[in-house]
């Protein structure tokens, strides 16, 4: 049986101070959202559009890690991740965004940084590269009579699930990937875990799929089940 982690920042932690994290700069334009192949349902957030500008929390070397979170986009790499990622034959990305635009680090505006951050580029990864096994993910949920779509499920609300667990044979294969009615922005393989711990990223926390728990009533949303 394969093996699978979600990806998440350090300690879960978005917005915090130990690396640094971004912020979009306007203008920030909006394209289409993905949509569900059976019943057209929107199944992401609208795609950022360049330009891409954002704004990093901190002009510490040392917290600009290989991987930035933060509000109103996916997720953002560093060349270092991207260089990685091709050298080793990772898949599942689809496409790597031209180098964003940092305009401020800290309190520092673009020509007065103190050091050259890294290059950073989003990364987009599509929907549906598996199915989430709901019985065996322990889902449960309010109003079943609202599911209108049995392959994205996307019309119903979230209560609990103890885990994320991935649907015998559904799996595409690619290494990171985004799977069908999963409360969870990315999932990884092992490939990819064991890659990513023999380079050292920095900044990204890789959950067991079987201990990512979801409870919409817990603050917080998603908790790492022991």
């Amino acid at each position: 049986m394969d093996t699978f982690y979600a990806l998440e920042p350090e300690e879960g932690i978005r917005f915090g101070t130990k690396w640094a994290y971004a912020d979009l700069v306007a203008p920030t334009n909006r394209g289409n959202c993905q949509y569900c192949p059976v019943c057209g349902g929107p199944v992401s957030g609208k795609k950022w559009l360049p330009p891409h500008r954002i704004k990093l929390s901190s002009a510490k070397p040392e917290k600009w890690g290989d991987f930035v979170w933060g509000a109103g986009f996916p997720l953002l790499v560093s060349d270092r991740f991207r260089e990685i990622y091709h050298a080793e034959g990772l898949s599942g990305i689809a496409e790597f965004s031209p180098p964003v635009e940092i305009v401020r680090v800290g309190r520092s505006k673009s020509g007065d940084f103190p050091a050259p951050p890294p290059l950073y580029r989003l990364i987009h990864v599509p929907w549906g590269g598996a199915n989430q096994d709901d019985a065996a993910s322990g889902l449960t949920h309010e109003l079943p009579e609202k599911i209108t779509c049995t392959y994205c499920r996307n019309d119903f609300t979230w209560t609990k699930q103890n885990g994320v667990i991935i649907e015998e044979g559904s799996w595409d294969g690619t290494d990171i990937f985004k799977p069908r009615a999963a409360p969870v922005s990315f999932m990884v393989s092992e490939r990819f875990k064991k890659i990513a711990e023999a380079n050292g990223f920095k900044n990204i926390w890789l959950i067991p799929s079987e201990k990512y728990g979801y409870d919409e009533r817990r603050k917080g949303l998603w908790y790492v089940n022991d």
